[in-house]
């Protein structure tokens, strides 16, 4: 392990302690937490601003941010996703996961899986390999499953990518995707400069704001899909009773099948 790669560990581990000891005023019964296992009273909120197609939108969300661990409803949702709906963690598939969440990644190599990490910075994780999503360096039929989070909405060709997503699998294989939603229907202007995606698409790395249509690229690309909401899947993981613009982009899972 690199030195870098220790320090990071070191910062990631003693930020842990911290938030692990400031979680106690949080203590209580209403919420828990899939990753840590922590219990609460009520969670952070989520805070921000974005600009939205020209507008701001306040995005704060109460009971949204774990004060343990400072994982999302996001993050939380996948992880009950794969334990309540999916057999990824309990059979020993092959898994090629794409900029990983670190919650994530640490549930799968606790696992049986035969897990691979890839990234375009693989430093970042332990055993992770170098990977562009629209260039794949695995052959064909390689993996069971991929999983993919707020990746696609940050590539240009999405459409490659999600070809390449394809192409990796073996027949039968899962594919586990999300991208931010807003709506029914993609919002996308590629006449748009860095600064014209952060007042219409809220960060300047987003390349468009996908809508539930999203879905059409998948089965284009020959994939199965099912779009799970959030709804479907049971816990206490985050306050139900809170609908706002953060709540609503992360709200869907496509759950794709070759």
């Amino acid at each position: 392990m690199g030195s870098s790669m220790v320090l990071r560990s070191l910062a990631r581990q003693a930020r842990f302690q911290f938030w692990k000891l400031d979680s106690l005023r949080f203590a209580g019964s209403a919420f828990s937490c899939p990753i840590c296992g922590g219990k609460f009273g009520e969670m952070k909120p989520f805070v921000g601003s974005w600009s939205l197609r020209g507008v701001i939108t306040d995005h704060y969300t109460p009971n949204a941010i774990c004060p343990r661990c400072h994982s999302d409803i996001r993050q939380r949702f996948v992880v009950e996703y794969l334990r309540q709906k999916s057999d990824l963690l309990t059979m020993p598939h092959r898994v090629l996961h794409f900029a990983p969440e670190i919650s994530i990644y640490n549930l799968f190599r606790q696992s049986g899986a035969d897990y691979v990490a890839a990234d375009i910075d693989p430093s970042q994780f332990v055993g992770a390999v170098f990977a562009d999503i629209t260039d794949i360096p695995f052959p064909a039929e390689d993996f069971d499953a991929t999983i993919c989070i707020h990746v696609l909405e940050h590539i240009a060709d999405d459409q490659r990518a999600i070809g390449e997503l394809h192409r990796i699998l073996k027949p039968g294989g899962q594919a586990l995707i999300a991208v931010p939603t807003y709506g029914d229907k993609t919002y996308e202007d590629p006449n748009l400069d860095y600064d014209g995606r952060v007042i219409q698409y809220g960060i300047g790395d987003h390349l468009r704001m996908n809508g539930l249509d999203f879905s059409d690229k998948l089965r284009d690309a020959g994939f199965l899909v099912d779009v799970v909401s959030i709804d479907d899947v049971e816990g206490d993981f985050f306050d139900r009773s809170v609908r706002s613009p953060h709540t609503e982009s992360d709200r869907y899972l496509f759950h794709c099948v070759k």
